[in-house]
């Protein structure tokens, strides 16, 4: 069980991240009808929405897009923010939703940041909660490792409709400016929709991991009492 909890999720991880770098790797060579770069894009939708204050910067790294809420940047990858391909209009105008979530308030975008900043702040302490609690077999530090996942959980319900509705923006986004037609658009949702299933893959391995503490810790309370 522990192995089935473990493994599958991390297989099924694999097999999503191989379709999203194949289905991206695919229409990064489609030049899209525009002729704009995905910085150009997102420099103009930013704007079109009033948020010049937005900075739109290169992130090193391979799909390694973002919105940062907290230092009002957009970063795109090399490879989006540079090429003029459909696929660097699909992430970058997908990160743009996400600006557009943060300055609209949106309540799942806040709950998500509402979660994930203290997340981010234990992280560091993750790896000793780990060895301390089901190494060297701490309770207290098991408990506190328990929760930690159960907080990524959560984490990662919340990011599904963050995430999803960013990629159903994004499509809307890209038909009323024109940037794309139908077909563009259509290309454009493939791509998303390729990055969105590793969102749903990334809960099923959070679960995975939860699922299997609370069963490892279950037996070390058996063997102990």
């Amino acid at each position: 069980m522990l192995w089935l909890l473990f493994l599958v999720p991390l297989l099924v991880g694999l097999v999503v991240q191989r379709r999203l770098r194949s289905v991206f790797a695919r229409y990064r060579a489609v030049a899209n009808r525009a002729g704009v770069t995905g910085a150009q894009l997102a420099r103009a939708l930013l704007d079109a929405h009033g948020l010049g204050q937005v900075r739109v910067e290169q992130a090193p790294g391979f799909l390694s897009d973002h919105y940062d809420g907290s230092a009002q940047r957009l970063r795109l990858s090399d490879v989006v923010a540079r090429e003029r391909s459909v696929a660097s209009l699909g992430i970058a105008a997908h990160e743009v939703s996400h600006a557009y979530q943060d300055a609209e308030g949106s309540r799942v975008y806040r709950a998500r940041r509402a979660v994930g900043e203290p997340l981010s702040k234990l992280a560091p302490w993750s790896g000793f909660l780990f060895i301390g609690g089901f190494w060297l077999g701490i309770p207290i530090l098991m408990v506190l490792s328990i929760a930690y996942v159960a907080g990524m959980v959560v984490f990662a319900l919340v990011t599904l409709p963050v995430e999803l509705g960013a990629s159903r923006r994004a499509l809307r986004l890209l038909r009323a400016s024109g940037f794309t037609d139908a077909e563009e658009t259509g290309e454009v949702e493939k791509v998303l929709h390729a990055a969105a299933l590793t969102y749903v893959v990334g809960l099923l391995q959070q679960l995975g991991l939860l699922f299997a503490l609370v069963l490892i810790a279950e037996a070390t309370r058996r063997l102990m009492t």
